[in-house]
C-alpha cells in the first residue's frame, strides 16, 4: 500500500479494523475515518476526487462520499457498492490488485492534496498529545492519558484487544501502533463484555506474546468470571479497566440527543485490583497522574495475569472529527438538565 500511495502521492487512511496494518510513523498514513478515526482521514475521504477502498465494507455511510468516484476492491462480490456508489468494482484480493495497478500507474508529482492531509494529521496529533498529557489531570486521571501510557509501554509486537463501548474511542484514538502489533476485538456494536474472552483466546494461541486488554468497567463486570479463567489456565493477559462508574457511550448517546443521562447509566464498582488479588493474580490501581507511567510500567512487567484499575474522569468527552452546532447545542442542553436534575 505504501508503494501505491507513493505512486499516487495520496494519503493512506484506515477503518478501525485496518489500524494494525500501518505503523503510526508511516509518512503517508493520516489516521482513521469516522468517529473512531480523526479529522484528517474523515476530511480526506470527502474531499478526494477519487477514493480507493481496499478490502473494506465500511458500514458508516455518512462518512463515505456520494459522488460515486470510488474504486472498491473486495473478495466478496456482495460487498461491492453496498455502502457507497462505485465507479469500478473489482472482485479479488487486494495484494494482486495493487500489484497490477502499479504496473500501469504513472508516477504523480503533485503533492498538494497529500500536503493538506498531512497538515491536518499533524494538527490532530497535537490535539491528541495535549489531551493525553497527565499534567492536566484533576482529582481523577484522564482516560486518554491511560490509553497513551499503555500504548507507549506495550511490546512492539503486542496483541491489543479492545472491548466495545466508550473504551473503544480511548484505545483506538490514543494508540500509536507499531505496524507489528495485532489490534483486535469484536469490532461490532452491542458487543460489550466480549473483550476478556477474546484476550484469553489470543493469549492461549501464543503464550509468549504480550496480550493487553482495554475494557470498560461495565464490560469487565459482565464477564468477570473470565478473568478467573485466565488465572486458572495461567494466561498472562494484562487487563486495563477504565472505571468511570457508568456506561460511557450510553451517556454520550443520550446527551447527543439532548437528554440527561438516565440514572441507570451509572453504577457502583468493585475494587478491580483487589478482585485480581483475590483470584490469585496481581492488581494495580491508577488514580494519581504523576505516578501513572510508573504504575503502567510495573503492571505490564509482572508475570502472569494482572488488572490495572484506572479511575478515570467520567466527564471527559472523546475526540470527534466534527461536531456541528446542532450537536453541540443538544449536548449543552443535556448537561444543563443533568445539573438541575431534570
Amino acid at each position: 500500500m505504501r508503494q501505491l500511495a507513493q505512486r499516487l502521492q495520496a494519503p493512506l487512511l484506515h477503518t478501525y479494523r485496518g489500524k494494525e496494518i500501518m505503523a503510526y510513523d508511516e509518512p503517508y498514513w493520516i489516521g482513521g475515518v469516522g468517529l473512531i478515526g480523526g479529522t484528517a482521514g474523515t476530511d480526506a475521504v470527502q474531499q478526494a476526487e477519487l477514493l480507493v477502498m481496499l478490502g473494506t465494507d465500511y458500514p458508516y455511510v455518512d462518512f463515505l462520499p456520494k459522488h460515486g468516484n470510488v474504486i472498491q476492491v473486495d473478495e466478496r462480490a456482495l460487498a461491492i457498492g453496498r455502502r457507497a456508489p462505485v465507479k469500478l468494482g473489482v472482485v479479488g484480493s487486494v495484494r494482486p490488485t495493487i500489484r497490477a495497478l502499479l504496473e500501469r500507474l504513472p508516477q504523480r508529482t503533485d503533492t498538494a492534496f497529500l500536503d493538506r492531509a498531512q497538515e491536518r494529521r499533524a494538527a490532530w496529533d497535537r490535539m491528541l498529545d495535549e489531551r493525553a498529557d497527565p499534567a492536566r489531570a484533576g482529582d481523577k486521571i484522564h482516560p486518554q492519558a491511560v490509553a497513551r501510557a499503555v500504548s507507549d509501554r506495550a511490546a512492539t509486537d503486542a496483541i491489543l484487544v479492545t472491548d466495545t463501548g466508550e473504551v473503544t474511542l480511548w484505545a483506538a484514538n490514543w494508540l500509536r501502533q507499531t505496524g507489528r502489533q495485532r489490534i483486535t476485538g469484536s469490532f461490532n456494536n452491542a458487543a460489550v463484555g466480549t473483550g476478556m474472552g477474546i484476550a484469553n483466546g489470543a493469549q492461549l494461541l501464543d503464550r509468549q506474546r504480550q496480550v493487553i486488554l482495554h475494557v470498560g468497567d461495565g464490560g469487565l463486570t459482565m464477564l468477570l468470571g473470565e478473568f478467573m479463567t485466565a488465572v486458572e489456565h495461567e494466561l498472562a493477559v494484562k487487563v486495563v479497566v477504565y472505571d468511570n462508574s457508568g456506561w460511557g457511550l450510553v451517556h454520550l448517546e443520550m446527551e447527543g440527543a439532548g437528554l440527561p443521562a438516565a440514572k441507570g447509566t451509572g453504577f457502583p464498582n468493585l475494587d478491580f485490583a483487589a478482585f485480581a488479588r483475590a483470584c490469585g493474580a496481581q492488581g494495580f490501581t491508577a488514580r494519581d497522574a504523576d505516578a501513572l507511567d510508573a504504575t503502567v510500567a510495573e503492571f505490564l512487567a509482572v508475570p502472569g495475569p494482572a488488572i490495572l484499575h484506572a479511575l478515570v474522569d467520567p466527564a471527559e468527552v472523546p475526540a470527534m472529527p466534527h461536531v456541528d452546532a446542532k450537536q453541540a447545542l443538544r449536548f449543552g442542553i443535556a448537561k444543563v438538565r443533568e445539573l438541575i436534575g431534570r
